[in-house]
């Protein structure tokens, strides 16, 4: 296990939010595995021709995969987060998660992405760019933050950015570089 250091700040949904999106993965798996069981228990027991037996067993797996897919993504959604920590930055996003310590980091800037505007983008020394897109501007109300007028100017970074660059800066300064 890579030691990642001690956590310096953490932008990502509010606990409520988390917790409802949470709860709401566990009521949708449950009432997919009931209908799944149903259309099962129809298959198996009914009167039916073969070919109706096997409609409503493909019936059920079709019902499981799509809806076990959107349970997993909701439930990977829950936990997007931009982790700032004394050795590096973790960036969970809703598919990939990635680990980039301090000596990869080259800048860190505030995304142009038409969709995914003002979030924090880590530029690597390898010129990959990675965005951290719990961190845009939309999601500032989920996250807990101000959203006032004087807050939307553009040129300011917002909050999980200017936390990320601070700490990029101390690093730099080798203020606690091993």
């Amino acid at each position: 296990m890579i030691d990642r250091g001690d956590i310096l700040s953490t932008s990502q949904m509010h606990g409520a939010l988390r917790v409802t999106q949470r709860v709401g993965v566990v009521i949708v798996a449950c009432m997919t595995l009931a209908l799944v069981g149903a259309l099962a228990g129809l298959a198996v027991l009914a009167d039916l021709p073969p070919l109706g037996r096997v409609l409503l067993a493909a019936l059920a797996v079709l019902f499981l995969v799509l809806f076990g897919g959107l349970c997993w993504s909701s439930a990977r959604q829950s936990r997007m987060a931009l982790v700032v920590r004394t050795a590096g930055i973790e960036v969970r996003g809703a598919w990939r998660d990635h680990w980039i310590p301090w000596e990869r980091v080259a800048r860190i800037e505030t995304s142009e992405h038409w969709y995914w505007r003002r979030a924090t983008q880590i530029v690597t020394v390898d010129g990959e760019r990675i965005i951290a897109t719990v961190t845009s501007f939309q999601n500032a109300l989920f996250r807990g933050e101000e959203t006032d007028p004087s807050y939307r100017d553009h040129r300011l970074h917002q909050l999980p950015t200017r936390q990320a660059i601070d700490a990029h800066r101390r690093w730099l300064s080798a203020q606690w570089r091993r």
